[in-house]
């Protein structure tokens, strides 16, 4: 894993890393342009594919900057980065704007997309744009926007707030760890949208096992560990293919290397989305005992519908994963009529995410047509938004976590419904919501303090302090109000898990 990414050649970091290449002698297509499959070193070449319209509607995507003409221009210079970052973005929103329930980003009807915004192994979505930077690591210039799962995976963030806006500023481990793991299953989901990604990942989905798919933003990762082998994995920054289990998040450290599991939302995320992997491989036997490429297009069609009906209607609590794992039970006997019931509960069972007990609720399925919401005719009833959430004001002791005197204030939205199937069963750890809400917000702001993600002065936008590319992105900020000093979240990033 350690040869020279694909996608650069530059042989020294002597110039400039922003210093533009002579674009590469155009051939006679204008309807065509070329883009990587997968990640830029993965073992897959550049393909031509029909010219993106980025300003399609509903989710329309506009790259920030001088446009570039299409064109099938040599990998490794900003036209091909332009366009490569251009096909990846639309085939994710293209795959989610069917499926979101509000068809407009948070920023509003555009969402800009800024291909290199400086120097840093990392990128982020802060509800402004979507950001993508540029840094060297072993004699080769490394660009975020260059990987498909890297650009997929901060536009999942963004179709994330779109869909369900609640989880943006949410003070819990649990829900900021499921939003990094949209963002990889957006990158998962999208990926499958291509023919040649079925045929090469199709093996290890119906064996699961580890695959062309299931290996996240491969050169990121090869770029992390040139700063230290441990941040991330060996051939990959996150693998969906793991055997993570659930653990409370107050049970974990708050660092740990990406060998094991700790607090951070990066390492916790990948509980789900390796759940998530497993029931795509679970859905895909349960379909056919023999699979063809129709099958998997399938799958990943119904896994993303069981998906985005389970965050519809999950309520946003401390223990976000077992309130979104049963709704996506609820929502297959609501969809389905219980077709992938098995791939659900076992999965989620296996992993600890939700307790036996959380099944006794569902109703018996068994030779049952499929529900309204299969043909068109309704919504799933795990679909049904929750109530307004009401926030709760934890105050915090600003002394006690190092960030200066005071109190300080941190709004926890807590949403309540009542549970008709699977979820009507689960067990809380915690009967007093106050206790628990107060419990999980500080522990989520304690992982904050101990991994250096809170700007406590404010910081011009982009800027990036030396010696932490890739390691310690500010993703929450202190904010002066009549309330006094708050905590507010900033951005999602797709930096190192650990």
């Amino acid at each position: 894993m350690a040869r020279k990414a694909a996608s650069t050649k530059a042989k020294s970091t002597k110039k400039s890393a922003n210093q533009p290449k002579p674009a590469s002698k155009k051939k006679a297509v204008t309807n065509k342009v070329l883009a990587w499959q997968d990640d830029p070193i993965s073992k897959l070449p550049a393909i031509q594919v029909p010219v993106p319209t980025l300003g399609k509607a509903p989710l329309k995507l506009k790259i920030k900057g001088t446009g570039v003409s299409p064109g099938i221009y040599d990998t490794g210079t900003p036209q091909f980065r332009y366009w490569n970052a251009a096909a990846a973005l639309r085939r994710g929103a293209d795959f989610w704007a069917p499926l979101l329930r509000v068809k407009r980003w948070q920023p509003g009807a555009v969402l800009p997309v800024g291909l290199d915004e400086g120097q840093d192994l990392n990128a982020y979505y802060d509800r402004e744009e979507l950001a993508f930077f540029h840094d060297t690591a072993g004699g080769t210039v490394v660009y975020s926007a260059e990987s498909p799962d890297v650009a997929i995976h901060e536009l999942g963030h963004a179709c994330l707030d779109a869909h369900r806006p609640e989880l943006f500023d949410a003070p819990y481990i649990e829900v900021g760890s499921f939003h990094e793991s949209f963002g990889d299953m957006s990158a998962l989901l999208s990926a499958l949208q291509l023919p040649s990604i079925r045929a090469a990942a199709m093996s290890g989905i119906k064996g699961r096992k580890s695959s062309q798919l299931s290996r996240l933003a491969e050169q990121l990762g090869w770029a992390l560990r040139k700063i230290d082998p441990s941040l991330v994995n060996k051939d990959c920054l996150r693998n969906a293919y793991n055997s993570f289990n659930y653990a409370d998040p107050d049970t974990l450290p708050d660092d740990a290397p990406a060998s094991k599991l700790c607090a951070e939302v990066h390492s916790f995320s990948r509980v789900f989305t390796g759940a998530f992997y497993d029931i795509l491989s679970a859905m895909l036997k349960i379909r056919s005992a023999n699979p063809t490429d129709a099958d998997l297009v399938a799958v990943a069609k119904d896994a993303a519908r069981l998906l985005m009906d389970a965050i519809t209607g999950a309520p946003v609590q401390p223990d976000y994963y077992a309130q979104v794992a049963s709704h996506m039970i609820d929502a297959d006997t609501a969809r389905f009529a219980g077709r992938y019931r098995s791939a659900l509960t076992k999965t989620f069972l296996k992993r600890k995410m939700i307790p036996p007990q959380a099944l006794h609720g569902l109703s018996a399925v068994k030779g049952k047509g499929k529900g309204k919401a299969a043909t068109g005719g309704g919504t799933a009833a795990a679909a049904q938004k929750p109530p307004k959430p009401k926030i709760h004001k934890v105050k915090l002791s600003a002394k006690d976590l190092g960030l200066g005197d005071g109190t300080l204030i941190v709004d926890a939205p807590i949403e309540q419904k009542s549970f008709p199937t699977a979820a009507a069963a689960i067990m809380h750890k915690n009967v007093d919501t106050n206790t628990n809400v107060q419990r999980a917000t500080q522990r989520f702001v304690q992982m904050l303090v101990a991994r250096n993600r809170i700007e406590k002065e404010p910081q011009p936008k982009h800027k990036v302090a030396a010696g932490e590319h890739g390691r310690h992105p500010r993703t929450h900020a202190l904010v002066e109000t009549a309330e006094g000093m708050k905590l507010v979240r900033r951005r999602f990033d797709c930096g190192p898990c650990c």
